[in-house]
């Protein structure tokens, strides 16, 4: 393999958590193909990543913020993908939000208010302020 996208190991690293259990939808490997495409990650890489991505590390988010930037991204991501919608995208952000550190107990309420509060276009600060406050 020649040389590596800027994201190839984030995107390694999407690909380890959602093939960990090595169940994937047709939704899944379609939402996998596009956000390769859209992060710059060639056709290449991706065959690498898929058939070696136990390899990849987990690198987990040290603080609550980059948890909260990971999973904002995250949401954003899927949110404006096609390939995955409905119960799917749910049950894809609860995985990754488990693997980027949330809590189990709070995965279900965090990936809730993620996907509403995506909806309405805010920005990042606003997304970790909603968060944050989601007792409250």
């Amino acid at each position: 393999m020649q040389s590596k996208s800027t994201y190839h190991y984030q995107f390694g690293a999407v690909v380890k958590i959602t093939l960990r259990d090595g169940e994937i939808s047709e939704e899944e490997k379609a939402f996998l193909a596009h956000l390769a495409e859209t992060l710059g990650v060639s056709r290449e890489e991706y065959d690498h990543i898929i058939q070696n991505y136990l390899t990849y590390p987990l690198d987990p988010n040290n603080t609550y913020n980059e948890r909260l930037e990971s999973m904002y991204t995250l949401t954003k991501l899927i949110s404006e993908d096609s390939t995955i919608t409905g119960e799917q995208q749910t049950i894809w952000l609860e995985r990754m939000a488990k693997a980027i550190g949330f809590t189990s107990g709070n995965v279900k309420y965090i990936v809730a208010k993620s996907l509403a509060v995506i909806e309405k276009g805010i920005d990042q600060e606003t997304y970790k302020d909603e968060i944050k406050n989601i007792n409250k």
